[in-house]
């Protein structure tokens, strides 16, 4: 830029400043307004939102809406064909024989003015096709032209001509001149080659009969009577056989090895052979069988030998008769033909389906010019949309195909020598029952599941009338018109439908009206079906007209449409015609006016919608169950059952790959690859197919076109080692469709593995049982202790009970828990019902003030028990805190006396009373476990014997006190009436308690059936059992299982996202399989063998097939990792931590109890001069020597955990690992050989074909079981803890009140005192203050001090044990689990919630290529 042009472009910048910053000035700042405007534009936002209350707007909505008025109508030339593969181009045949002229059309015209059906049947030999027909249609023109020219030459000149024939008759004109000379023909051979001889027949008359007969005997040893046996077949039966009984002896021996391997015993392994029966003896019998089927078939082969030596004598007249037998049954398929035109056109005329200038029937057989490839590749792979598109299917049921000796019965129906045979099928419901060969053709799937509705046939053509024929169309609508009624929930009519009567006035409408309508009412069983034949009879005349090409997914909106546009018709003006329709609308909404609810005002329009809308509402509600009812029938002699849509007539196509797969099963096809073409239509795909390609590549072409079109991941749900497939990069696909369903040998394997299951997890099961009852129990008891006061309780019972659970293993309490829960709910019920709402009598005091007073010794125990029986017999069962039995008595000081003046004696306690110790009239709790963990009861040593309780000392025992209930310290001197009984029950619980009261060894015999003894057993009958169920697992299905995730189809393979799942995989025989790799004759030949993975967690079984290559990396990293993770020596067992923790920091120290220990503490130990010291005993739990038992499998667990939980994936590469897909619900495991791509951060991956792998079944690790039994001892063992230290607690409690009450009274009468000792004090000599009067002060006051303090420390020991037990219960299984290493406590977790242990540690979401 010159220098002169940046002047002036500085000059125009400034010049244009100061113009704009004058014009802001004369616009903006001179003018407010108009900033405000601009400052309004600028900040205030055109869309001010509103807010509403959703529920309020919703029901004024609904209150003026019915639901429909939101459905947008689509195009009227929208068609659901748009969105199938083929578009519209192929979505009806090309060819088809017109009904009314039988006539074979070309392109015929399918839409407004023209419909069709379906014929499904079996081929049964030669059938009529479409060449056939031409050549027969060229014949009969040449013969017709032949007699033109005759008869122009003819001197007598017929003045028609001949008439011309249809295509039908033409055909079956030509197929009896077939036969004709195929007869005469035979007859010529026979006699040129002296066969009449041979048969020993002097003439030829008969001679075409006898030689069919004679061919038919042949074929039947051939073949067998029913088509499918013979001595070729028994033959193949033997091979197959024999083969499976070897493999079935090397499975049971591995399994059997692997049985061992997971600790059971051999009894258990024999129940396992008994839920399949000894496969081996199965496979033998299977042997046996095969070889004297064979060993038949042989002997009639030598019987009938002259037979057979005939036709290979003359073999012209063989194939003469083969030809034969191949014209009678063209000759039957014509007369096929000819029948189904005859019952399509029936149904069509006598069924609502809508009236049509032209109507059409496609079949499969005469309508396919096979001969032209292109014509056949486009009519297999659109065949499905036609079957989709067309009226309905007319099903024909005949006999089975290739029975030997149909062709002789059809020569002699033909000759008239004997009567047709009977149908086959006489009504619909034998079709079950009869098992149609229909039922098992492979095409026969896609005809049935995607026709809109279906028509019977028995072998004679007879229709098989079901009532719901009689309603046509609406069998395939009445679904999709529920979809759209059901939106209809403010119809103002809709209160007709209520009564129960609207149906008959409804139809009574068009009774009454005069019209004429077409369908005619045919007879039925069910009157409902004749309801709505009427219904649809009213519909048909008001022209409504619901589109052909319905979908779930468009119901709604294309049944509005039709509505609109009868609505539209029928509320047209028109002054010069009246239709038939309107005045039927008239009718209906003058019936329907005293339904009108509302004080809306409704338009014609409006009134003729809701009315049409109340006829479909109640169309489908008559028609609903027996559909429903229909599908179900025929999805079951049709074998769709897991089709659980098309069942409810939603859908008929794009149904989930692995439920069409596993249909196929059992069905059959005359070619191959039509196992993988006839599947087309159902997965809603398109290809051009190529019948030489084999079944192989067809599957994945087909599997190719699926996932690519829906991602569908159900596609790589297969199973089997024998189904892998050899096509490169398609390792993710099988190669046959058997692969998605469960064979017999699978089947097998599936029961083992259950039973497997269920015998490995029985114990599981019982442990868990148990330990939920016992918890139940002690929970239940534990909430009991803390909300009542343990008033009246035998505690005597609790701690004996106590005392056994606490020890003993679940195997020793299994017998015994019923009746343990019995005890302690009846302590909870009778006790606690007794005691807390006491009845008071008369005589009985008031109660004190100053606490829970006591009941006296010379007080009549008879008037207690009058005021209230109970507790005469309950009191003698509180067991207070007891004391050591060699501990002298401490008697209370005594208030009010000199310390020289004489001890007054207590009176003598009975022999009960004397073995136990009383301080004040009470026993004191043992400080043996204040301040630590709990081992044992405090009273676990004593015996029932002296449960008694001490009386009070005089003083106290003179006090008036109420008896309304008596205290804890305080009890009758009579026990309880069942004590002898519960002690002697809970003594005879064997291998509970030894010789000085210890838990027995671990397999001490239980008793079997135990009951509780005499007078027990009839005061608990009436007490419930606990129950405790086993948790049920639910299996997981889904419908659908399309990958969020995307999935890259591509020559080489298969590339998606996948969690990656390490295992160790240990090899069944494995020198065996290393013989195998040495021996194999290339790195791509399949060896098969079995092996085991492990998780961890949990372990399975499964057999595979893998190439030599793959096999040999895989043993050598198989035997490492047995040798450095599943047998390392465990030789850091004492340092490793990954045992429970046993550590003494788990209990207090002495040390720690001295500091604990305080002034309180130390003075009522030298009150009571305790004779033993406080020192702790160690609270060890469960039995360590059980754990101990347990370590070595625990620790190689560990170590398995620890290998599979490698973060690093490069780390797993090369290995066996288990894959699935990501983020897609129901994908299953497979396993998969993993190995690290070219730039070393892809990971590649191929499929190794294998059993079945179901963790649901799986059994868990040994070394988990054994960590987790010990989990569930310790866990009881604390449960334990928690109920004695609440009842230590409540012991305390109420010490600290009886002390309370002692102290108070003593006080209280030493103040009150007696007027003899005032007086006698007031006269004492001068020296008033001497030092024994001093000293005896001051004795007093230590006495009163050192009871105080004693009270004070009592509560808070109470304290410490609340807290100390609420502690424990909040973390109870926490406070457990911190025993064991933390990878494996979710695992733990999951067996003690009987989870199933699913692989967990897997890598996420993991790109892999798949060969």
């Amino acid at each position: 830029m010159s220098k002169a042009t940046a002047e002036y472009v500085t000059a125009r910048a400034v010049d244009l400043q100061a113009k704009s910053a004058a014009a802001f000035k004369i616009a903006v700042s001179n003018n407010p307004d108009r900033v405000r405007a601009m400052l309004n534009l600028w900040f205030v936002p055109k869309f001010k939102p509103m807010f509403y209350n959703e529920e309020e707007r919703y029901s004024k909505v609904s209150a003026t809406a019915s639901g429909l008025d939101d459905i947008v109508l689509l195009d009227p030339s929208y068609s659901s064909a748009v969105t199938e593969p083929g578009g519209q181009e192929t979505q009806h045949p090309v060819r088809m024989i017109d009904i009314d002229t039988k006539n074979l059309v070309e392109y015929p015209n399918i839409g407004p003015r023209g419909q069709y059906c379906i014929l499904s049947h079996s081929w049964k030999g030669r059938e009529v096709n479409y060449k056939y027909i031409d050549d027969a249609k060229f014949r009969a023109f040449n013969q017709a032209l032949a007699a033109a020219e005759a008869d122009k030459t003819s001197p007598k000149k017929t003045a028609t001509g001949p008439a011309k024939l249809n295509d039908i008759d033409t055909i079956k004109t030509q197929c009896q001149q077939d036969i004709d000379e195929q007869v005469e023909r035979i007859k010529a051979l026979a006699e040129e080659s002296n066969a009449l001889s041979d048969l020993g027949l002097s003439d030829a008359s008969d001679i075409v009969k006898e030689l069919l007969s004679l061919r038919v005997d042949v074929k039947t040893l051939e073949k067998g009577d029913d088509g499918e046996g013979g001595f070729q077949k028994a033959k193949d039966n033997l091979a197959t056989a024999l083969a499976a009984r070897d493999y079935g002896k090397m499975e049971e021996e591995v399994f059997d090895q692997f049985l061992r391997d997971t600790g059971l015993e051999d009894d258990k392994i024999q129940v396992i052979r008994g839920i399949t029966g000894n496969v081996t003896e199965q496979l033998s019998l299977d042997v046996t069988k095969a070889e004297e089927t064979l060993n038949q078939e042989k002997r009639k082969q030598s019987e009938e030998a002259e037979k057979l030596l005939f036709f290979e004598r003359h073999g012209h007249i063989r194939d003469a008769i083969d030809e034969l037998i191949g014209r009678l049954e063209r000759k039957k398929s014509v007369t096929k033909v000819e029948k189904s035109i005859e019952r399509s056109k029936e149904i069509f005329n006598n069924y609502p389906f809508q009236k049509t200038d032209k109507r059409y029937l496609w079949i499969d057989s005469c309508c396919i010019n096979r001969s032209d490839d292109g014509e056949y590749v486009k009519s297999i792979s659109a065949m499905g949309e036609w079957y989709k598109n067309a009226e309905f299917c007319l099903i024909h049921l005949d006999t089975r195909r290739n029975i030997p000796r149909d062709p002789l019965v059809d020569w002699q129906v033909l000759k008239s020598t004997i009567d047709p045979p009977r149908p086959n099928i006489a009504k619909f419901k034998d079709i079950a029952d009869y098992k149609p060969e229909w039922s098992t053709r492979a095409w026969t799937l896609q005809e049935l599941v995607m026709s809109k509705t279906t028509y019977y046939v028995n072998s004679a053509w007879e229709l098989l009338p079901r009532p719901v024929d009689t309603i046509g169309p609406w069998y395939h609508l009445s679904p999709f018109v529920y979809l759209y009624t059901s939106v209809d929930t403010n119809n103002p009519y809709s209160s007709v439908l209520s009564d129960g009567g609207g149906e008959k006035l409804l139809t009574g409408v068009l009774d009454n009206s005069g019209i004429k309508y077409r369908l005619k009412e045919l007879p039925t069983e069910e009157k409902s079906i004749t309801t709505a034949q009427k219904l649809i009879a009213t519909l048909e005349v008001l022209d409504f007209r619901l589109p052909r090409d319905i979908e779930m997914e468009t119901a709604r909106s294309r049944i509005t449409q039709s509505v609109y546009l009868a609505v539209s018709g029928l509320t047209a003006s028109s002054e010069n015609l009246v239709s038939d329709g309107k005045q039927l609308l008239d009718s209906i909404l003058e019936v329907l006016q005293p339904y009108l609810f509302g004080s809306r005002v409704y338009s014609l329009a409006e009134r003729a919608r809701h009315a049409i809308n109340i006829l479909l509402k109640c169309l489908v509600n008559i028609l609903e169950v027996s559909i429903i009812r229909d599908r179900s029938d025929v999805a079951t002699f049709g074998k769709v059952q897991n089709l659980e849509l098309w069942r409810k007539g939603l859908i008929r196509s794009r149904f989930s790959t692995h439920n069409a797969m596993s249909l196929l099963s059992g069905r059959n096809a005359t070619v191959v690859t039509d196992f993988a073409y006839c599947l087309m239509g159902m997965l809603g795909v398109r290809f051009p197919v190529f019948p030489a390609e084999g079944l192989t590549k067809a599957l994945s072409r087909l599997l190719d076109e699926v996932v690519i079109s829906s991602n569908d991941v159900s596609v790589f749900n297969w199973t089997g080692k024998q189904y892998g497939s050899h096509i490169r990069g398609r390792s993710l696909y099988p190669s046959l469709p058997e692969a998605y369903n469960i064979g017999k040998d699978e089947e097998r394997k599936k029961k083992r593995d259950e039973k497997l299951t269920e015998l490995v997890q029985l114990e599981r099961y019982e442990k868990m049982t148990d330990f939920l009852a016992i918890s139940g129990m002690l929970v239940s008891a534990i909430t009991f202790v803390k909300e009542r006061q343990k008033k009246d309780i035998p505690l005597g019972w609790v701690m004996e009970i106590l005392r056994v659970i606490k020890r003993a293993e679940f195997e020793q309490l299994r017998p015994h828990i019923t009746n343990i829960g019995k005890i302690l709910k009846y302590i909870e019920t009778a006790f606690d019902s007794k005691s807390a709402a006491m009845p008071q009598t008369a005589n009985s005091p008031s109660t004190s003030n100053l606490g829970t007073p006591t009941m006296g010794v010379g007080e009549d125990t008879s008037k207690q028990a009058a005021t209230s029986p109970s507790l005469s017999s309950f009191s003698s069962q509180i067991k207070t805190p007891s004391l050591p039995k060699d501990l002298p008595s401490f008697k209370a000081p005594k208030f009010g006396r000199k310390k020289t003046e004489p001890e007054t004696a207590p009176p003598k306690a009975s022999s009960q009373q004397s073995s136990s110790r009383a301080f004040g009239g009470f026993k004191s709790p043992s400080l043996k476990s204040f301040g630590r963990k709990e081992s044992e009861t405090s009273q676990a040593n004593a015996t029932p014997a002296e449960v008694g309780t001490p009386t009070n000392e005089p003083e106290v025992a003179s006090l008036s006190s109420p008896p309304a209930t008596p205290s804890l310290m305080i009890s009758d001197a009579q026990s309880h009436p069942l004590d002898n009984e519960v002690f002697s029950y809970i003594k005879r619980i064997e291998g509970v308690e030894g010789n000085e009261g210890e838990v027995k060894g671990r397999n001490v015999p239980i008793s079997a059936n135990p009951e509780l003894p005499g007078e027990l057993g009839k005061v608990l009958a009436e007490i419930p059992e606990r129950e405790f169920s086993k948790p049920h697992k639910k299996s997981e299905e889904f419908d659908t299982m399309i990958s969020p995730n995307p999935i890259i189809v591509k020559n080489s393979g298969i590339e998606g996202l996948f969690d990656i799942q390490r295992v160790i995989v240990s090899m069944a025989q494995p020198e065996k399989l290393r013989r195998q790799v040495r021996n194999a004759v290339s790195p791509h030949q399949k060896i098969t063998g079995w092996c085991v993975i492990s998780t961890g967690f949990a372990t399975v079984m499964v057999s595979f097939s893998c190439p030599k290559s793959i096999l040999a990396k895989e043993l050598d990293i198989v035997q490492a990792v047995e040798d450095k993770v599943l047998n390392r020596k465990n030789q850091e067992t004492s340092n490793s931590g990954e045992g429970p923790n046993r550590a003494s920091g788990s209990q207090i120290n002495q040390s720690e109890a001295q500091k604990v220990e305080t002034a309180w503490q130390k003075s009522i130990k030298d009150r009571l001069k305790l004779s033993q010291s406080d020192k702790d005993e160690k609270s060890t739990g469960p039995d360590d020597s059980i754990f101990k038992e347990y370590e070595a499998e625990g620790d190689r667990v560990s170590r398995m955990i620890k290998f599979v939980q490698e973060s690093d994936l490069t780390e797993v590469a090369g290995e066996w690992v288990l894959a699935r897909f990501s983020g897609v619900p129901g994908a299953k495991w497979f396993l998969c050989y993993l190995e690290l791509g070219g730039s070393g951060r892809d990971f590649y991956g191929q499929r190794i074909p294998t059993d079945e792998i179901d963790f649901h079944n799986a059994s868990p690790e040994r070394g988990l079981l054994k960590y987790w039994e010990y989990y569930m001892m310790e866990k009881k063992y604390r449960l334990c803890s928690i109920l004695q230290k609440l009842m230590d607690s409540k012991d305390w409690g109420n010490l600290k009140t009886e002390m309370g009450q002692n102290l108070a009274k003593r006080i209280t009468k030493e103040i009150s005192g007696d007027d003899d000792d005032e007086e006698k004090r007031r006269n004492d000599s001068d020296a008033a203050e001497s030092d024994d009067d001093g000293n005896a002060e001051s004795s007093l006051l230590k006495d009163l001090g050192g009871m105080a303090l004693s009270m004070a420390g009592a509560g808070l020991v109470q304290q410490f044990y609340e807290w100390r037990a609420e502690r424990l219960q909040k973390s109870l299984s926490a406070d457990v689990l911190k025993k064991f290493p933390a990878h494996i406590q979710t695992a733990m977790e999951a067996l003690d919630d009987n989870k199933d242990l699913m692989p967990s540690m897997f890598h996420s979401a993991k790109k892999v290529h798949m060969f």
